[in-house]
C-alpha cells in the first residue's frame, strides 16, 4: 500500500477541499487523483467521494453531506492477492486500507494492483506447469533444475505405474498388436481435457468465481462437458477404426473398444481435473499445485488401465 493519501474532516466544505488540492505539490498529486477520503478526529474512515463529485457540488457543501458511506475497504493483514481481487471485482481506481480499529492508514492504487496481478499470475502459471517457485530471471542451471526436479517425480512415478499396468496386459497386447496404435490418442485426449478442466477450475478459484460450496455444481458441469466431448470423439475414433483397412479383421469389437475407451477416459479426465483442485482448496493448499503433473499423471494411469480393461472384456 501507499501511505500517501488525501483525507479531510467531515466538516470540511467542498470549496475548502478544492483549495487544499490546488496547494498540493506535484509529488503528492498522483495518489489522490482518484478519491478524497473523509475521516473523523481519530482518523477513522467515514466515507469517500470522487474528485468529480467535489467539483460538481456547491462550494459550501460539507463533505459529510456529499460522501459515500458504503465503502469497500481492506485490512492491513490481508494478502495482496485478495486486495488485488477486490479492486478488480469492484472496478476501483484505489481502495482504502484500514487497521483493526478502522483508522485509515493507506491506499492501494490500480498501479499497485497491476503489479500484484502480474506477480500472482506468473506464480500460478509456474505452479500449474509443475515448476514450483522457479525464478524465471535466474541464470543458474542448477537452481532451475533443482526447482523443477521434485515436481517431475509425480510424472515419473505415474509413468512407471503405467508401464506396470501395460505389463499386466502384455498377453492381450501381444495377441492384438493393433491395441498399441490407439494408446497415444486415448491418453493424449484424456490429458488435454483434464488439463483444460483443472485450468478452468484453478482460474475460477483464483478470481473468486468458484468456492467449496459450488463443488457439486462445477463437478456436474465438467462431467457433462466431458461426456459430450467423449461422445463426439468416441464416434470419430470408432469410425476411423472401423474404416481403416488394418483394423477390419476385428469387425465391430475394436471400434467399440476404442470408442468406449476415449469416452470413459475423457469423462474421468474432466472429473479428476475438477476434483483435485477443489480438494486442495478444501484442505487449504494452493489449488495451482494440483495441476500439471498431478492431474495428467492420474489421468494417464486411469486411462491406460480403463483402455486395456475394456479390450480384455470385449476382445478376449
Amino acid at each position: 500500500m501507499s501511505p500517501n493519501y488525501f483525507a479531510l474532516r467531515e466538516e470540511t466544505t467542498t470549496d475548502e477541499a478544492t483549495e487544499m488540492i490546488r496547494e498540493l505539490t506535484e509529488v503528492e498529486i498522483p495518489p489522490i487523483t482518484f478519491y478524497v477520503y473523509v475521516v473523523d478526529d481519530e482518523n477513522k474512515l467515514k466515507g469517500v467521494l470522487s474528485l468529480r463529485q467535489l467539483v460538481q457540488t456547491k462550494p459550501d457543501t460539507p463533505l459529510k453531506n456529499l460522501m459515500t458511506t458504503n465503502l469497500y475497504t481492506v485490512h492491513t493483514d490481508m494478502p495482496q492477492e485478495t486486495v488485488a481481487r477486490a479492486v478488480a471485482r469492484y472496478n476501483l481506481l484505489a481502495i482504502p486500507v484500514i487497521n483493526s480499529i478502522g483508522q485509515l492508514v493507506g491506499i492501494v492504487t490500480i498501479d499497485d494492483v497491476v503489479d500484484v496481478i502480474r506477480e500472482e499470475n506468473t506464480e500460478d502459471m509456474l505452479k500449474m506447469a509443475g515448476t514450483g517457485d522457479l525464478d524465471i530471471t535466474s541464470r543458474s542451471i542448477f537452481r532451475n533444475t533443482r526447482a523443477r526436479l521434485p515436481w517431475l517425480l509425480a510424472s515419473f512415478g505415474g509413468g512407471l505405474l503405467a508401464v506396470y499396468i501395460i505389463g499386466i496386459f502384455e498377453e492381450e497386447l501381444k495377441t492384438i498388436a493393433a491395441l498399441a496404435a490407439f494408446i497415444p490418442i486415448i491418453m493424449g485426449m484424456g490429458g488435454n481435457i483434464g488439463t483444460q478442466s483443472s485450468t478452468i477450475i484453478v482460474r475460477s478459484i483464483a478470481i473468486g468465481e468458484v468456492d467449496i460450496k459450488d463443488t457439486w455444481r462445477v463437478l456436474w458441469r465438467e462431467f457433462s462437458t466431458g461426456a459430450l466431448l467423449g461422445t463426439a470423439y468416441g464416434v470419430l475414433l470408432g469410425g476411423f477404426a472401423s474404416l481403416f483397412p488394418h483394423f477390419r479383421e476385428y469387425a465391430w469389437k475394436l471400434p467399440l473398444v476404442v470408442a468406449l475407451a476415449i469416452f470413459v477416459n475423457m469423462v474421468i479426465a474432466a472429473t479428476v481435473g475438477t476434483i483435485i483442485p477443489m480438494f486442495f482448496k478444501r484442505i487449504h493448499i494452493d489449488p495451482a499445485v494440483a495441476t500439471g503433473p498431478f492431474v495428467t499423471t492420474a489421468i494417464d494411469v486411469i486411462g491406460i488401465f480403463t483402455y486395456f480393461l475394456l479390450a480384455k472384456i470385449f476382445l478376449f
